[in-house]
């Protein structure tokens, strides 16, 4: 019969409890690489595409997105206005949402708009911004104002003030818009 002897007085470590860092003064969750998904009964209404996602465990209400790449979807569900940003941040309901940070929109009808920040909520279906907007139209006009009301397809848009614009080859579209194509043809 073999025996073992084991000293348990001086060979026992001491384990610590694993702590936080010091900067941090409320526990969250992180998930990287995430896809949060915005329906209206069971329509979808939009996609949020995230690399890094923060939710403060005390905070029920804020969840923090960067990047954030978002695809907005029709009624018919086809994909059309994406909107890019730095930074956002979304209500655990999905029902608002603010962007901050190089944001650029391109709409499934070709408008583009840049600004440094832009709100959203669900429930009115309206877009806006206090900062500066600049608007590209496909005809190649741009605008810019601070400030913005939209509705949330960008179909009716406004800019609040100090609006200007360069509206190129306007002349020409304004002398050729009598000659459309609804306009009968002669036999």
């Amino acid at each position: 019969m073999v025996g073992l002897a084991v000293n348990a007085g001086g060979c026992q470590r001491k384990k610590s409890i694993p702590q936080s860092a010091d900067s941090i003064t409320v526990p969250y969750q992180e998930f990287g690489k995430t896809t949060l998904y915005s329906y209206d009964g069971p329509y979808k209404i939009w996609r949020l595409e995230t690399e890094y996602m923060r939710k403060e465990l005390s905070d029920t209400a804020k969840m923090l997105a960067v990047p954030v790449v978002i695809t907005m979807y029709d009624s018919q569900g086809t994909a059309g206005t994406r909107i890019l940003a730095d930074s956002g941040n979304t209500s655990k309901e999905l029902r608002d949402f603010f962007i901050w940070s190089n944001v650029f929109i391109k709409t499934d009808e070709d408008l583009k708009i840049k600004s440094q920040s832009l709100w959203w909520d669900k429930e009115t279906h309206k877009v806006g911004s206090d900062d500066f907007v600049e608007i590209t139209t496909p005809e190649g006009d741009v605008l810019r104002g601070k400030g913005l009301d939209a509705n949330e397809s960008f179909s009716r848009w406004s800019l609040r003030k100090s609006v200007s614009g360069e509206f190129p080859n306007f002349r020409e579209r304004m002398e050729n818009e009598g000659e459309s194509d609804d306009a009968p043809d002669e036999k």
